[in-house]
C-alpha cells in the first residue's frame, strides 16, 4: 500500500480519480533533469513520452503505461479515497512490481520542494535475524 498525495490543480488527480489506476515509476539519479522537466508541465498541453525522449511499455495489470527508463515501475489501483477530499491523498494497492535489473545499486533521487532533492547515500549492511 502506498500513500500518494496528488494536487487538485494536477492533471494526474483528475486522470486517478476518473481511471482510478496508475503506475509510479521510480526514477534513478541519471533521468533527474527529465524528472524536473517532466514534472514542470502538465499531461493536458503536453505528450511527455515523445517531448521527454522516454519509452512507454504496456503495463500487466493497469491500463497506464510503464517507463522503460525507469528502474522501477509499480502498477497500482486506488484502493481508498476517503482522503481525497481533506489532504487530496489516495491510498493505492500496488497490483504488480516491476524492476530493471541491468541498473544495478540505482541511486534514488527525493522531490524536497522548491527544485530541491535528496539522493540516496551509501548501502550499510546490518546483521538481522530476519531471513
Amino acid at each position: 500500500m502506498i500513500a500518494c498525495v496528488v494536487s487538485s490543480a494536477n492533471y494526474s488527480f483528475a486522470a486517478l480519480r476518473a481511471t482510478k489506476e496508475c503506475v509510479i515509476a521510480i526514477p534513478a539519479l541519471e533521468l533527474a533533469p527529465k524528472v524536473v522537466a517532466v514534472g514542470n508541465c502538465s499531461g493536458r498541453d503536453v505528450r511527455k513520452f515523445e517531448k521527454f525522449g522516454l519509452t512507454p511499455a504496456p503495463a500487466r495489470r493497469v491500463a497506464p503505461p510503464l517507463v522503460v527508463e525507469c528502474f522501477a515501475n509499480l502498477e497500482c489501483k486506488v484502493a481508498d479515497t476517503r482522503l481525497v477530499e481533506k489532504y487530496n491523498l489516495f491510498v493505492l494497492e500496488v497490483l504488480q512490481a516491476w524492476r530493471d535489473p541491468a541498473q544495478k545499486n540505482p541511486k534514488t533521487i527525493h522531490h524536497r520542494g522548491d527544485g530541491r532533492f535528496a539522493v540516496d547515500g551509501e548501502t550499510i549492511k546490518l546483521k538481522s535475524k530476519m531471513p
